[in-house]
């Protein structure tokens, strides 16, 4: 069990949105780079949907530390379900280009709501003196 100034639940469900949104960042460059590899079978990565419900307990549980959402499960799996080409690759460059400039935005976005809240905890520490 974690104590510290960003083991509340809101740090450790930003902690692990920075974490899954860098996973993905992987899995789409590594699709992009495979995107000529024939037979090559794209990768997703999917943490969202176990966070909600990892953030949903822990709240429910009343606790007042991130510990179940720290531990979320942030999965790289295939996507068999894709249209596949003549050549069994199912990398289309559209959809991974949509998909990496909207990731890169929820990574930014993540990345600056969790230093504002460190921020917001110096000023608290330093007593807004700066």
């Amino acid at each position: 069990m974690k104590h510290g100034l960003l083991s509340d639940i809101t740090s450790q469900a930003l902690q692990v949105a920075l974490r899954g949104t860098a996973a993905r960042q992987e899995a789409l460059a590594d699709n992009i780079a495979n995107i000529d590899t024939p037979g090559f079978t794209r990768t997703t990565v999917a943490f969202e949907q176990s966070l909600r419900a990892a953030i949903a307990a822990a709240r429910r549980g009343g606790g007042r530390t991130g510990d179940a959402v720290e531990s979320t499960l942030i999965q790289r799996e295939k996507d068999y379900a894709s249209p596949r080409r003549v050549d069994g690759n199912n990398v289309s460059i559209e959809r991974e280009m949509t998909a990496l400039a909207r990731n890169a935005l929820a990574h930014q976005a993540v990345g600056e709501l969790l230093a504002g809240r460190i921020r917001g905890l110096r000023a608290v520490i330093r007593g807004n003196r700066g």
